[in-house]
């Protein structure tokens, strides 16, 4: 277990050194590290991380040797890379939120590699394709990056991936629901930095179509495959934990109101990550058992 706790710490203190250094390089226009509230959050995060960690640490899910160490960097690459480019692909929103096909990623090696891989992919990952598009550094957004990656992972504290999954179905179903409703109360909302008031109501049944979809292929591919039901459910999860951790953190990191943040942030950042998530993983997934297989693995 000692092992385990330090291999956790080094990466907890690599990735917040990674989130000061590329502050640093990208100078103060671009830098996000301002104040002690990013600190504050990153704080949070650790707890919740740690908390989940330590509850289950005997678990194998949690080991990292060789063999994890190369995933979380070929993730970490593949997804810093992508994501520069996806960057480009900006939506309507109150921040810099843009289409990621490239979510699939960190869902993708969380679920098949382990929570540890799958945070460092997403959250490093993040931190790589932020630098390289001269965003700066979102120290709430790249840490929401790392848990899309860390949930999906936890299904390997589960040796039975059929276990708990009609329990989570219903927890995904009923969050997606509550995020449609927070939508559709209050839909338009001002522009924090313009003050053009926009309307984001499209994203509530975006949400509920999505949500719809999720939950019947996790019956309809259980069929096929255990896995490809579970990992959009999964996926999906860590999606909503993630992006809801940053909106939130928002709130006071950027003085947004409850609603600026849930409903101009959290609504298209989560939204077009669940339905890129939901296509993309389970093909990405089903390719790598093939290959699996073929190889003899």
């Amino acid at each position: 277990m000692q092992n385990k706790t330090l291999t956790w710490l080094i990466v907890l203190v690599v990735f917040i050194a990674l989130m000061v250094i590329a502050s640093l390089l990208t100078g103060p226009e671009g830098a996000r590290l301002s104040g002690i509230t990013w600190i504050i959050f990153t704080l949070i995060a650790a707890v919740i991380i740690y908390a989940i960690y330590f509850a289950t640490a005997a678990n194998e899910a949690w080991e990292v040797g060789t063999r994890e160490v190369v995933y979380m960097a070929i993730g970490a690459a593949l997804f810093g890379v992508l994501t520069w480019w996806a960057n480009t692909l900006a939506l309507p929103s109150v921040s810099l939120v843009s289409l990621r096909p490239t979510v699939c990623l960190p869902v993708f090696f969380g679920f098949v590699f382990g929570p540890v891989v799958g945070f460092f992919t997403g959250a490093v990952g993040n931190i790589i394709g932020d630098f390289l598009t001269g965003w700066g550094v979102y120290p709430a957004w790249d840490i929401a990056n790392g848990f899309m990656g860390l949930i999906p992972g936890l299904i390997l504290l589960f040796a039975n991936k059929r276990r708990g999954l009609n329990a989570l179905t219903v927890v995904v179903a009923v969050l997606v629901v509550i995020a449609a409703a927070i939508i559709l109360i209050n839909p338009v909302i001002p522009d924090p930095w313009t003050g053009e008031d926009t309307n984001f109501g499209l994203w509530a049944w975006l949400f509920l179509i999505g949500g719809a979809v999720v939950i019947a292929g996790r019956f309809l591919l259980e069929r096929v495959s255990v896995e490809l039901a579970a990992v959009n459910i999964w996926g999906t999860l860590g999606i909503i934990i993630g992006i809801g951790f940053a909106a939130i953190a928002d709130i006071w990191i950027n003085g947004y109101s409850f609603f600026v943040a849930m409903v101009g942030e959290f609504a298209p950042a989560a939204g077009s990550n669940i339905l890129n998530a939901m296509i993309l993983t389970p093909i990405l997934l089903a390719a790598y058992r093939a290959v699996q297989v073929r190889a003899g693995r």
